[in-house]
């Protein structure tokens, strides 16, 4: 496992900014989901003014999640994706400049 980690990660003060963000997250997804539950966004309360129905044209495959641990889990593993995906992203342009 450690191999998939960046290089970067496997230091301390990485590990835990990465703990502190990921907490952060779990945090503020409570407060999400308690100030969210009984609002409709601005779109949503327009819509419904205007006697529009929702309709959609594309559809997500991952889920944001209904509920706080599948909507947990969704955010840790984008935070990993997007996490390693930029790392090793800048390895490939690292490695182009120095040819």
């Amino acid at each position: 496992m450690s191999g998939l980690l960046p290089e970067f990660l496997r230091e301390g003060r990485y590990q835990k900014a990465t703990i502190i963000m990921l907490a952060l997250f779990a945090i503020g997804l409570v407060g999400f989901f308690i100030f969210s539950a009984g609002c409709g966004d601005g779109l949503e309360a327009t819509m419904e003014n205007a006697g529009a129905g929702e309709s959609s044209y594309f559809s997500a495959p991952l889920s944001y999640g209904d509920d706080y641990p599948h909507a947990l889990l969704s955010g840790i593993i984008g935070f990993f994706i997007v996490l390693l995906s930029v790392n090793y992203y800048g390895k490939w342009v690292g490695r182009r400049k120095g040819d």
